[in-house]
């Protein structure tokens, strides 16, 4: 019923569910299209992603606010398993262009995963005014996976003013204990600046000119008018998720808890009151000390190198004030490729998408993970630490009561059930897509796909929901007009709905030929939309 025909770009070039009618395919799809000179039914090809069996949401965040990124983002991949991450047209791309602030992508379906081989790949995402993020990722398993991708801005963090302070032959920037206003000062760890007299003399202001001819002269400088005399500033992100990545221990690289203390980067260095615009040939030393207890296992600045994070706790020299890093730390302890089981059952027949936090015993975020599916079902957790935890369930679904937090013992084993009751006032619906292509009204898909859904013109939440062979369980409020849209590419692919009917399930704003509605069994609205697609997807379908 369904080919998946491959070549060099996994092209589709043709899936298919072929009736001799839209008759022929029963409930689902009961009102046939017409031949608009003749009146009469005509073929219709039916196409259906369902033979994608691991579809990706990433989502693109940023670290200071925790709002999605609808800039403009550039999103490529490496690693072993790059070339298998396609489009819904079957298609590898160099690059990925997404203003939206996320980006829908599935895997080749003809490549096989598991925890003992998983599916690797790094995924790299540009954005004007943010540094280059990298994220390794690796899947064990097929299903719906969604991933929180932070970003941190280059400025809009916490500003810190380091005074400089003469220790021997260099001047020392740290922050000083007595500052305890300042976020830096109450971390366990500590990243502070050395510059040596004889290279500061070489810095040179806007002008080109030498701030100071010789050491004598500045030091002269300083003595006179000590206090704020050195002053660097640094744009500092904290409050990173961790993430399972893999880390280089030595020649070996392998899944570890990394975790992301900070990133930063140097705003600008005073002398005396003159802002130093190039170093000259100078060098400013960057170092980092652990101060808490107890000592990670790898702590240090980090870089990413050969699909990996390389940790060193060495000092780094820098000779330009284009200065920027990451301070990580990562924990080398086994992590369980297959972990606990949560179910999520509900009285209500839906689709759901529901975020979590995980937070170990004291209170420090181990991730965020997304589970979307249909009531009743069942996630394994993967990549986990062998730790108790406590997932608190975010309250961003209007559609939902808020969900108790659920206490598990350890995120590796058990077995765990989440019960999610349906907001008053909403009511259950059965929404049936299929999308015709203008250019082609013989073609009709009846998309396998993650979207969402709120009343239209709202400031709520968007609801997440899954749509399998174009059937999607919702939740919604009677006699609201709805929009829901699912992402392709660049651009989401939207349509709407009014939930209000007659006593026998009749829609009842039917100035819209395309939407009809009936009464189900169940005592369920089973609402029947029509949709044109925009001509694009069609063309990147072949049709």
């Amino acid at each position: 019923m369904k080919n998946f025909i491959q070549h060099t770009f996994l092209k589709i070039s043709l899936v298919v569910v072929l009736f001799a009618s839209l008759g022929a395919c029963g409930e689902m799809f009961d009102d046939p299209f017409k031949d608009k000179e003749t009146g009469e039914d005509i073929n219709i090809l039916i196409v259906d992603f369902n033979f994608f069996t691991t579809r990706m949401s990433f989502k693109f965040m940023d670290v200071t606010n925790n709002q999605q990124i609808t800039q403009e983002a550039t999103v490529t991949f490496t690693g072993p398993n790059a070339s298998d991450i396609v489009t819904f047209a079957g298609e590898k791309e160099a690059q990925h262009l997404t203003s939206q602030g996320q980006l829908e992508l599935t895997v080749d379906p003809n490549v096989e995963f598991s925890a003992s081989s998983p599916l690797d790949f790094t995924v790299h995402v540009q954005v004007e005014g943010y540094e280059d993020f990298t994220q390794n990722i690796q899947i064990n398993s097929e299903g719906k996976k969604t991933f929180e991708l932070v970003l941190s801005p280059v400025s809009g963090g916490e500003e810190d003013v380091l005074d400089g302070e003469e220790d021997g032959g260099s001047i020392i920037f740290s922050v000083m204990p007595t500052k305890s206003a300042t976020l830096a000062s109450e971390k366990p760890y500590r990243v502070n600046y050395s510059v040596t007299k004889e290279d500061m003399v070489k810095f040179t202001d806007a002008s080109g000119q030498k701030i100071f001819n010789s050491e004598n002269e500045l030091m002269a400088a300083y003595e006179q008018n000590p206090s704020g005399f050195f002053q660097l500033t640094v744009d500092i992100k904290t409050g990173f998720p961790t993430t399972a990545e893999k880390v280089w221990n030595e020649e070996t690289a392998t899944l570890a808890l990394f975790s992301k203390l900070e990133t930063g980067n140097v705003v600008s260095l005073v002398i005396d009151g003159h802002t130093v615009k190039n170093l000259n040939g100078g060098v400013i030393t960057q170092l980092c000390s652990y101060t808490g207890t107890p000592e990670p296992e790898t702590f240090g600045f980090a870089q990413f190198q050969n699909n990996a994070w390389n940790i060193s706790a060495e000092p780094v020299n820098h000779t330009s004030l284009n200065i920027s890093y990451v301070l990580a730390k990562a924990s080398t302890d086994a992590l369980c490729s297959s972990g606990a089981s949560i179910k999520f059952a509900s009285n209500s027949k839906s689709s759901f998408s529901i975020d979590a936090d995980i937070y170990d015993a004291e209170g420090k975020l181990i991730r965020t993970n997304n589970f979307k599916g249909n009531f009743p079902e069942t996630f394994v957790l993967e990549n986990v630490p062998e730790v108790a935890a406590r997932l608190v369930f975010r309250n961003n679904n209007p559609a939902f009561k808020e969900i108790a937090p659920l206490e598990v013992s350890s995120l590796c084993s058990g077995n765990y059930e989440v019960d999610v009751d349906a907001a008053d006032g909403y009511v259950e619906y059965e929404v049936v897509l299929k999308a015709i292509c203008p250019d082609d009204l013989s073609v009709a898909v009846a998309p396998t796909y993650s979207g969402e859904m709120r009343i239209k013109n709202s400031n709520d939440p968007w609801q997440g929901i899954d749509m399998k062979g174009g059937v999607a369980n919702v939740l919604a409020q009677p006699d609201q007009e709805y929009e829901f849209r699912f992402l392709w590419k660049d651009a989401w692919e939207s349509s709407s709905f009014i939930t209000e009917f007659d006593a026998n399930g009749n829609y009842l704003n039917n100035t819209d030929s395309s939407i009809s509605s009936m009464l189900l069994e169940d005592g369920r609205v089973r609402i029947k939309i029509t949709h044109e697609f925009e001509q694009n997807i069609c063309d990147d379908l072949g049709w």
